[in-house]
């Protein structure tokens, strides 16, 4: 028998203040279904955060109506933007809906459903926006056939830029108690494909669900390294350990996210997206030529009395922005020289943008180390010049990483003070979804050591935990609603253990947690559970046991989980059979 997961997208929703209940029927169940609390973008090519909505595939977006000219029905009004698929093929975004909060008149039968919105595409592609919402029992069990809109073909525009309106209706099988919306671009290879005005309400009313920035689950710390390399495929760092041992140590010093993306396709973008909550421009970058009244990471650190430096190897002097110390510098691969209210004050750049070999100097103390540090590679040492990814630039940037991050790992800001490192890249090189590996290591065990997150998160995602691990306030749409990177900080459960191997395993848990239905899970390393079937499973009932398992030759991971569920209760523990 092998585990298979049903796996929701969590909402970023929040039931805030008193109960809110429309007279008759609900309210719209759905937050973030006209897109209009997005930071919309003009640039196709862009990955925006789509507030209200989990991405669980692709890169979907928010797109500005100024994009092009778009035919609409007249009601609703259609506001400032929609939803889009992106530039990194099909994709899918999900919310599930609480409607527990009804359950006496769901039950009760004679409850009906409305699914609504307007669906729409560009011209004679062929692209095209499924909606759909299943109804799912309190164990997250699909009841009855799933609802379904109309979807909008080409044909059925007659080839013109437009929305048209659709509509579903039908009762809500007893027993529902969420309602897993999805929508899903398809064939969007040309951009085409929207939705917009989404809209679920039931004939009874519900408690109202109000659009919230993802919850965060991360600590405050006193230091943040964030480093960014280049051009590199998440495959080619996970298939070449040899090359890469250093940076094959620190995922097991910490958490691997391995299914994390870069937002654009050239490189400066990603760096924005960090450093301001957004991308900006379309096509390249170039400094100094962005005069952005939201703000930057920079002014929020200063606004809230928190220093910070940007090193970036080749400067040579403060501030400098030529290549006379080193060919390969690229000054705005530290992405602060990009604002204007950087590069046009020469006394605030002087005091923010460093040489790499200042490092040395400000990590002798923990009150010397800045709150906040950009730690920027040249353009050989990065990987870009040095063969984007191959086997060569894999060790260049290895031996890059040892030599910079380990005077870091042995810092009295990081033996003595909670200090954060995020090692992340600025997009792939021949991959189609833009995947790129990061890692997050945190001192004071504040990040649990060897542990594989497979929840997605992106650029934005590393700009929120940031501000979340400093308590600064967000830039952007784009960083307010992205969601932290949670998974490399949610220790598994207190008290619970997981021990022995290869093949016998002893496992124990507090009262709170025990369950007769608590399993132990045999996966391939690497791979969390839910995202895939374990090879072997057993249930671990009671507070604690043991129990035997049959393996052929191999190395896996064994995880200790809750409840039928995919919740950890301990693990991942490594093991090899021979």
């Amino acid at each position: 028998m092998r585990r298979l997961g049903i796996l929701l997208g969590c909402t970023a929703l929040a039931l805030m203040g008193a109960p809110a209940f429309a007279a008759a029927g609900s309210g719209n169940l759905l937050v973030g279904g006209d897109a209009e609390a997005g930071y919309c973008t003009n640039d196709w090519h862009a990955a925006t955060t789509v507030p209200g909505w989990t991405v669980t595939s692709g890169s979907p977006d928010v797109i500005c109506y100024t994009a092009g000219s778009f035919g609409h029905p007249t009601n609703p009004a259609p506001g400032k933007a929609f939803l889009a698929p992106g530039d990194q093929g099909d994709g899918t975004i999900s919310q599930t809906v609480d409607v527990s909060s009804a359950a006496q008149a769901i039950d009760g039968g004679g409850v009906t459903y409305d699914l609504s919105g307007w669906l729409g595409g560009w011209t004679t592609y062929a692209g095209y926006a499924s909606v759909s919402a299943q109804f799912l029992d309190g164990s997250a069990h699909q009841l009855g056939t799933a609802a379904q809109l109309p979807t909008v073909s080409e044909s059925d525009r007659g080839g013109k830029t437009e929305f048209l309106a659709r509509d579903t209706t039908g009762a809500v099988p007893a027993g529902t108690r969420s309602v897993l919306v999805q929508v899903r671009f398809v064939n969007s290879s040309g951009e085409s494909g929207y939705a917009d005005n989404l809209s679920l309400t039931l004939s009874t009313p519900v408690r109202q669900p109000v659009l919230a920035p993802p919850p965060s689950q991360v600590p405050g710390y006193d230091h943040v390294f964030t480093v960014m390399m280049e051009n590199t495929n998440y495959s080619a760092v996970m298939g070449d350990p040899t090359d890469t041992p250093y940076l094959h140590s620190l995922m097991a010093q910490g958490t691997l996210m391995a299914n994390y993306h870069a937002v654009y396709h050239p490189s400066d973008e990603n760096y924005l997206a960090i450093a301001g909550g957004d991308t900006y421009a379309t096509g390249a970058t170039y400094f100094p030529n962005i005069n952005d009244p939201n703000a930057n990471l920079g002014d929020k650190l200063e606004a809230a009395g928190k220093s910070w430096k940007a090193y970036e190897q080749g400067m040579g002097t403060a501030c400098n922005t030529t290549t006379q110390y080193d060919k390969y510098y690229e000054p705005d691969d530290a992405p602060f020289i990009n604002y204007t209210n950087v590069s046009g004050n020469s006394a605030r750049c002087q005091a923010h943008l460093f040489d790499t070999t200042q490092l040395t100097t400000d990590l002798a103390s923990a009150s010397t180390t800045p709150a906040f540090s950009w730690l920027a590679a040249d353009d050989y040492y990065d990987g870009e010049a040095s063969g984007n990814g191959s086997a060569t630039s894999l060790k260049v940037q290895d031996g890059w990483l040892k030599q910079t991050l380990d005077p870091i790992l042995h810092s009295p800001a990081w033996t003595t003070q909670r200090s954060l490192l995020i090692v992340t890249w600025d997009e792939d090189t021949t991959d189609a979804d833009n995947q790129v590996a990061t890692i997050v290591v945190g001192s004071q065990g504040t990040v649990p050591a060897g542990r594989v997150s497979n929840s997605r998160y992106d650029h934005y995602s590393t700009g929120r935990t940031i501000e979340a691990a400093l308590g600064l306030p967000s830039i952007t749409a784009n960083d307010r609603y992205a969601t932290p990177l949670n998974d490399a900080f949610t220790a598994t459960t207190a008290g619970s253990t997981l021990t022995g191997g290869p093949s016998t395993f002893q496992y124990s848990t507090p009262a709170a947690t025990v369950s007769d239905k608590n399993w132990i899970g045999i996966y391939p390393v690497g791979v969390q559970p839910g995202s895939q079937p374990s090879k072997t499973w057993q249930y671990a009932p009671g507070g604690s046991g043991s129990l035997t398992f049959s393996l052929s030759a191999g190395t896996y991971a064994a995880w200790y989980l809750y409840n039928d569920g995919y919740t950890p209760l301990a693990g991942p523990l490594q093991f090899t059979v021979s």
